[in-house]
């Protein structure tokens, strides 16, 4: 399991390298017709800031074997509770 530091360094870093990568893709893309834009890239960013924030953090809390928060999108609860 990675501590918060060693987590929030592969964060950085990841989001820098992603930051580069569209960087050198729009200056290199060769349609020069159709331009890549950074807003190309957006969902791509929301992905890897899911990724980033809540899958990264996930093994910081929850042990392994442990079932998926309520929230996390992986586990949606079907049976409400009864009525009282």
């Amino acid at each position: 399991m990675a501590d918060k530091q060693a987590s929030d360094r592969f964060a950085a870093e990841m989001a820098a390298r992603f930051d580069d990568f569209t960087k050198w893709a729009i200056e290199n893309w060769p349609n020069k017709d159709l331009p890549l834009l950074q807003s190309d890239f957006s969902e791509s960013r929301k992905e890897i800031a899911l990724m980033l924030g809540g899958r990264l953090s996930e093994g910081q809390t929850a042990g392994p074997g442990a079932p998926p928060a309520e929230d996390s999108g992986q586990y949606v609860n079907m049976n409400p509770a009864p009525w009282p």
